[in-house]
């Protein structure tokens, strides 16, 4: 094998593996992002972690309003984030860990949409009175959200490692060489 093609297929393997260790990075940080306020309630009423928990606990303010009447506790202890919240970020970690079905672009948008209705209309109907607060709703809406979300993300980044992986190399690099800018 001429030197050049042993480079190619080393650069390849490569890139393989980064395209791998990407796709694992990216399930591992939703999956820990999603179950972390659902973890740390629980650590909280379990071991002595103030005031770090409380440090942790006040990093949910930036996504959430945390209205105690809108939130769960567990083992005594409030989530950081409302019950609709927590739907969402489970959803983003079980999106992520399952990543089922592998949705195309379109039955994504769809999933998406119908997920949005979903919660949107959750939220009119218990900002109107029409029912009141139901942690019941809230986490199947926002888990609905969150789940479909983040299986579109993670088929999203299969296909296009797999897309880079069907092109010969030397296209690759052609069009690497095509985005490089030229000096003037």
């Amino acid at each position: 094998m001429p030197p050049s093609a042993r480079a190619g297929n080393e650069f390849e393997a490569d890139r393989r593996r980064a395209t791998r260790q990407l796709l694992l990075f990216a399930k591992l940080s939703f999956i820990v992002v999603g179950s972390a306020p659902f973890v740390l309630p629980i650590v909280r009423a379990l071991f002595p972690v103030e005031p770090v928990g409380f440090i942790i606990d006040q990093l949910f303010i930036i996504v959430c309003h945390r209205r105690p009447e809108r939130s769960l506790e567990l083992l005594g202890v409030m989530m950081p984030i409302c019950s609709r919240c927590a739907g969402i970020f489970g959803g983003l970690a079980l999106g992520a860990a399952i990543a089922f079905p592998a949705l195309s672009i379109a039955k994504a948008r769809i999933g998406l949409l119908i997920a949005s209705l979903l919660l949107v209309t959750d939220v009119a109907l218990q900002d109107f009175g029409v029912h009141p607060v139901w942690h019941t709703t809230r986490l199947l809406t926002g888990g609905l959200l969150g789940y479909v979300a983040a299986a579109a993300l993670m088929a999203s980044i299969v296909r296009e490692r797999d897309s880079i992986h069907a092109r010969p190399l030397i296209d690759r690099h052609r069009d690497d060489a095509a985005d490089t800018p030229v000096a003037a």
